[in-house]
């Protein structure tokens, strides 16, 4: 019964999001970084986090906490204005922060424990669990609003930790696992609209920044919530196996930038997904490989729970060695790949 009302409403608020959002004048225009041929709505976003709040009351789901579903409108409120105005990336990552630092504050969300991490058992944050949960409300966020380049990939993998906490919620008999499922259903449905016809029944629409920095202040809030103390489902440090794309293309795209000698925070076409398209692939195959890359990488993280954390965090660091390498040699690598695929076709 929830699941079926839950994609009645969604389907209803993403029908009626693309018209207002059409006639409001919230569309995203094409120009030369951008794929896309036509003005699009950008209220994917909106009508997802809406979506949620609705049926957060009408079912009467518990989220995590009052304070968290609080502080979210906050983030998502500023998400839409920068749709409209374009806030300064720099003053956006410290509204993301501050939103991080009321979580921890008055959302009761907080990373207080990050596990045992040098085989000297459990580290505690201290007087570093709030400055720090700020720091992964920030970061998370801005690495989801980075990597919302092609169809599909912010909200896959948003979606893709929400899926795994939330069948490990329901398998552990979680109290809040129904909150999951109200984040995991609209998600669904704006893949739906977003990588669908774009015909006059499912028009595509895209997250906007309303939507990515709201999704990945979820999504993070959520992977907090689910990996400490009482409510843990996951070791802390697996949190980081499942965000394993956003998270390790906003850190190499940091460090290309630096080496390049670039502005941290100036866009360009420098992301995974660019370079994998640069080597010859679609938009819709780069999806499909970022989304397998981002599905195995969660599942050797979960694999990895049966492991020392040490461990599995060393393993995560020369993943994210490789992962920087590639991304630093992308052009070698693109024209080494551009000729491999030549020469398979001239084969063939």
């Amino acid at each position: 019964m929830l699941f079926t009302a839950v994609v009645i409403v969604a389907f209803a608020m993403a029908r009626l999001s693309v018209g207002l959002g059409v006639r409001a004048g919230l569309v995203d225009l094409p120009d030369a970084r951008k794929l896309h041929s036509a003005p699009t709505p950008l209220t994917g976003g909106i009508f997802i986090f809406l979506t949620i709040l609705i049926c957060t009351f009408a079912t009467g789901t518990a989220p995590y906490s009052n304070g968290m579903l609080a502080i979210a409108v906050g983030v998502f409120l500023v998400g839409v204005f920068d749709d409209i105005q374009h806030i300064n990336p720099w003053l956006r990552l410290g509204i993301q922060y501050c939103a991080g630092l009321a979580l921890a504050t008055y959302g009761g969300i907080t990373l207080y424990n990050v596990g045992d991490l040098l085989a000297m058992g459990d580290i505690p944050l201290l007087f570093l669990a709030v400055p720090l949960t700020g720091l992964a409300v920030a970061g998370l966020s801005n690495a989801y609003n980075m990597i919302d380049g092609i169809d599909g990939l912010a909200a896959t993998t948003v979606a893709l930790p929400l899926l795994v906490l939330y069948l490990l919620a329901v398998y552990s008999g979680h109290p809040h696992a129904n909150f999951l499922l109200l984040m995991l259903i609209p998600l669904a449905v704006f893949l739906v609209f977003n990588l669908g016809p774009n015909n006059a029944l499912l028009p595509k629409m895209f997250l906007g920044d309303g939507g990515s920095v709201t999704l990945g202040f979820l999504v993070t809030s959520s992977l907090v919530y689910f990996s400490q103390g009482e409510n843990a489902v996951i070791l802390p440090v697996t949190a980081l196996w499942l965000v394993t794309v956003p998270l390790m293309d906003m850190l190499s795209t940091m460090l290309r930038r630096l080496q390049e000698r670039r502005p941290l925070m100036e866009a360009d076409r420098g992301h995974l997904h660019h370079t994998l398209q640069d080597m010859g692939l679609n938009r819709r195959q780069t999806l499909h490989v970022m989304a397998l890359y981002a599905g195995a990488c969660a599942l050797t993280g979960l694999l990895l729970q049966n492991v020392p954390e040490y461990l599995s965090l060393a393993t995560y660091s020369l993943l994210f060695l490789a992962h920087s390498v590639f991304v630093l040699k992308r052009e070698q690598v693109a024209e080494h790949m551009q000729g491999l695929l030549g020469r398979l076709t001239d084969g063939a």
